[in-house]
């Protein structure tokens, strides 16, 4: 009787579970429940209901009834792996890395296990323990594709470009459309400067999936690059006739033309979407953003009541109404509109801004409890620490000093020269030549820092060119200098956003190029991706040379962007020359003076962002 019960019950099972993969989960949960009341003690109905309930995007009600089937059977591999999954899902990467280990030590051959955990761990940065993850499961089955990808991904990530490059032609000899090994092989010729290879990879890629939004992007942005800007343009456009819903894309696009001598077409595609589609929001809150970001804070603001007569002000457009507002320095409507937005769905973004306005306004326990929120939610967000950092001071706290001790974790370094240079003096006019190449654009990106200059794109020291591969060798060396020689003896630095995460060891988290141009400086700020944070002095004006203040183009600590008047500081300035390479935490604000000089003078450096490793 208990074998015809128990087959009953696995024909049950299985008739349902084809049910949620039809989408029709939630048809099915009544007879889910049925089955729960029948066999409470039953592992494998709870893992059913939490199937169910995570195909209907119940989350929180999935994970109980995961964590349920577990602890009526814990040997049950794939409800670890499926739990793991949803956990990675959420960003939850050290719950998935758990479950995900205990489906393979389960399970050794596990595949689906091995491949989701390489996944995860390269969703992490952490490279190495990925690539080690992939080369096992490549053990057990070599021709599987999407391990082969997804190695490569790892290697390309690390800066092992040769060895992404072999792999992606691994994986396309196996799987000659293979669209993601196509385009990231485009990603590795491009991050190797190689931009015709990468240019032929991309239009493999855009044949095979045109629709795919990253694949335009990549194709776009590089013809652009290589100079066939009006293709480019028709590329877009083509694509956001018949996908006006895909927000990246008019990011990518319009980010694009502000850089561009087409800046006055600006806006134009996300007029032409919200004429389309109305009622999207997601379009809307794009374009207001950009709009924010360029400076256009009038166009903005009629962006955000147009929007809020449709969706009565929702959270996200509050924050940027709240915003807008701060920049047109109405500071009571603004905090009204964040705090309103906050009301609605906490979010990092609003509580960041409506803490600045705290701190503007002087109400610093309303500031400090904003701040220990968002610290709750991470400890590590540069950008709280520096808002931190303000309201200590500004309330006098001796802990300011404990955390910005700009004596001992402000630090200027020269450059060596490498080997095969004359001089230092001849390395950096090789490193300034392969730079100035790569500065194409006419203005600065709409999200970065500086003005009246450009900015190359990210991840500059992963770049296999001999200079710049000389470049990163003695940057590294400099780096590796500033952490042995960080502060032992600190109070408390088990707590120290920048000592307790001290391991030794780094890899660079970001690294590009800025060219600023006379009367060009950076806006104070922060590095929200770093650890540490540098700038490397390339070339410097000659009209610094001779600057009687001292001040020109000169880097300065301490100072917020969010002018307290007699309430901001400086706490620490420094004189750049070629060769210099000034560490400081990420966390700490900077900012430039701006220098003035010839129209042909210009000032350039190749800024870098480090994490522990």
């Amino acid at each position: 009787m208990a074998d015809k019960q128990s087959t009953g019950l696995n024909q049950q099972l299985a008739s349902i579970y084809q049910r949620i993969r039809q989408d029709q989960a939630e048809q099915a949960l009544p007879d889910i429940r049925t089955l729960l009341a029948a066999w409470p003690q039953s592992a494998d109905v709870h893992h059913l209901a939490a199937l169910a309930y995570k195909a209907m995007r119940q989350d929180k009600q999935a994970i109980e009834f995961f964590l349920q089937a577990l602890n009526l059977n814990k040997l049950q591999p794939e409800v670890h792996n499926n739990l793991a999954n949803l956990y990675k899902s959420k960003g939850m990467y050290v719950d998935a890395e758990k479950h995900y280990r205990l489906a393979i030590s389960l399970q050794p051959g596990f595949v689906s296990a091995l491949r989701n955990l390489a996944l995860c761990l390269s969703s992490r940065s952490e490279y190495q323990l990925a690539i080690k993850t992939f080369t096992s499961l490549l053990s057990l089955k070599p021709d599987d594709v999407s391990a082969l990808s997804g190695l490569a991904d790892c290697y390309r990530e690390s800066g092992a470009t040769q060895a992404a490059e072999q792999t992606y032609r691994k994986a396309l000899a196996l799987a000659p459309e293979h669209l993601n090994a196509w385009h990231n092989l485009g990603l590795t010729h491009h991050l190797k400067g190689e931009l015709e290879e990468a240019l032929g990879c991309y239009r493999k890629a855009f044949a095979i999936a045109p629709d795919r939004p990253e694949v335009l992007q990549s194709l776009a942005l590089s013809l652009h690059e290589a100079g066939a800007t009006a293709e480019a343009m028709s590329l877009f456009t083509d694509y956001l006739e018949k996908h006006p819903e895909s927000v990246v894309t008019h990011e990518r696009f319009n980010e694009m033309l502000w850089e561009t001598e087409f800046d006055g077409q600006f806006g134009t595609s996300y007029l032409k979407a919200i004429e389309k589609l109305p009622e999207l929001l997601e379009i809307r809150l794009s374009f207001i953003s950009q709009l924010f970001r360029a400076g256009q804070n009038d166009f903005a603001s009629l962006a955000v009541d147009e929007a809020a007569l449709l969706f009565d002000e929702s959270h996200e457009l509050l924050s940027l109404k709240g915003q807008i507002q701060a920049q047109a320095l109405d500071y009571a409507g603004a905090t009204e509109s964040l705090a309103a937005s906050l009301e609605r769905q906490f979010s990092k973004d609003a509580a960041q801004q409506l803490t600045k306005l705290y701190i503007i306004q002087e109400h610093y326990v309303k500031a400090q409890d904003l701040l220990d929120r968002l610290f709750a939610a991470d400890p590590d967000c540069q950008l709280n620490w520096a808002l931190q950092s303000l309201v200590w001071r500004l309330c006098g706290d001796e802990r300011y000093a404990w955390l910005n001790d700009y004596d001992r974790l402000v630090k200027p370094f020269q450059l060596e020269t490498p080997p095969g240079y004359a001089s230092l003096q001849d390395f950096l006019e090789a490193v300034s030549s392969v730079l100035q190449n790569m500065h194409r654009t006419q203005h600065a990106p709409l999200q970065q820092t500086l003005r009246h200059g450009t900015q190359t794109p990210a991840r500059l020291l992963h770049n296999p060119h001999p200079v710049l591969v000389g470049l990163q060798a003695e940057i590294r060396k400099v780096v590796q200098r500033y952490i042995d020689s960080l502060p032992e003896d600190v109070a408390n630095k088990s707590s120290h956003p920048l000592l307790r995460r001290k391991t030794g060891n780094f890899e660079f988290a970001g690294s590009w190029s800025v060219k600023l141009h006379p009367q060009g400086f950076h806006v104070n700020h922060v590095h929200p991706a770093g650890w540490l944070s540098s700038s490397c002095y390339i070339s410097i004006p000659q009209s610094m040379d001779g600057d009687s203040s001292g001040q020109q183009g000169c880097i300065k600590f301490g100072e917020s962007p969010l002018q307290l008047g007699d309430r901001e500081v400086v706490e620490m300035i420094i004189k750049p020359e070629p060769g210099m390479v000034v560490l400081f935490p990420s966390y700490m604000w900077h900012g430039t003076y701006p220098f003035s000089g010839e129209s042909n003078e210009y000032r350039l450096t190749a800024p870098f962002d480090v994490a522990p490793a």
